[in-house]
């Protein structure tokens, strides 16, 4: 591909612009978003306003709605419950995949004059050892796709954040593995805080961290070895296993979203809007992508990033 190109971009499973936000300053051009929730697509709407982003459950996606953006390059970020422990993992068999076992079906029925040129998926670690990652593998190597995979955890990049991811590329063109700095070091976790003192919802109770802080992940943002665990779109909602704490002079609070927010290296400028609830954008949050991670993912594709 020449490098300064302009390509057409399909964003499935679009959430909050996650992947929009990674191609910008690319030769990646967004020429449309879908997601079925409608407060992920007013968190879009505000971020990205000159894209095109509708509601659509893509269980029932046709293929005429997909053709009629003329991409040559999909992302994917289909939901990740089937391939969790959370979720059951149950994998092709349950109903939150029927959506990403849609857009298979409509790949496989596609003409080859047809197809995009370039397609890429993220998901979570489980998804690797899934039935519906197998079918996707076997699709795109029966529909002539040269095809990689890898792991990529944004601490290798040096955020101070574990969120390992699965990632798929496929191209008619050629791959190129991304390139990882081997031993980069972490950033300090205080780059990405607040400078101002914690807002009181974010507090915990006192007999809640008395009871339960064993528990927790609690981090001191002075640390320059601490790094968050992976927050979940439970954060707020479960106290355990759904992302990290932080001390504070007032004594254990949570991360704010927009804290998260950076960690997920969503630009500075990010927002929501003003009347949405904490747990909302957590929920929202939990549900996106490391924009760090795939900005390298899409190094792959030769002449996309500059």
């Amino acid at each position: 591909m020449e490098r300064g190109v302009a390509i057409r971009a399909l964003e499935l499973f679009c959430g909050i612009g996650g992947f929009a936000a990674a191609a910008a300053g690319t030769s990646i051009r967004v020429a449309g978003a879908v997601d079925q929730s409608p407060a992920a697509l007013e968190v879009y709407r505000l971020n990205f306003p000159g894209h095109d982003a509708w509601q659509l459950n893509l269980e029932n996606v046709t293929l005429e709605e997909l053709q009629s953006v003329e991409a040559d390059f999909w992302w994917l970020s289909p939901p990740c419950q089937p391939y969790t422990v959370r979720g059951a993992g149950r994998d092709a068999a349950d109903p939150r995949a029927l959506s990403f076992r849609r857009i298979l079906d409509l790949l496989a029925r596609m003409s080859e004059d047809d197809l995009p040129s370039h397609i890429a998926l993220e998901n979570v670690e489980g998804f690797v050892r899934s039935e519906m990652r197998a079918r996707l593998v076997g699709l795109l190597s029966g529909r002539g796709y040269s095809t990689q995979e890898c792991m990529l955890c944004p601490t290798e990049l040096g955020v101070p954040m574990r969120r390992p991811r699965y990632y798929c590329m496929a191209s008619f063109g050629r791959l190129e593995p991304p390139t990882l700095v081997v031993d980069m070091p972490l950033r300090p976790l205080g780059d990405y805080l607040d400078g101002s003192g914690p807002d009181g919802e974010l507090l915990l109770a006192g007999d809640v961290v008395e009871r339960f802080g064993k528990g927790f992940r609690v981090l001191d943002p002075k640390d320059p070895q601490a790094y968050t665990t992976c927050f979940t779109s439970g954060y707020g909602r479960s106290l355990m296993h759904a992302g990290s704490y932080l001390r504070c002079a007032g004594g254990v609070r949570r991360f704010a979203p927009e804290e998260i927010a950076r960690l997920l290296h969503f630009p500075e400028g990010f927002r929501f809007p003003d009347r949405m609830t904490l747990r909302k954008k957590w929920q929202l949050l939990g549900n996106s992508l490391s924009v760090a991670a795939v900005r390298k993912v899409l190094e792959a594709f030769p002449g996309l990033v500059a």
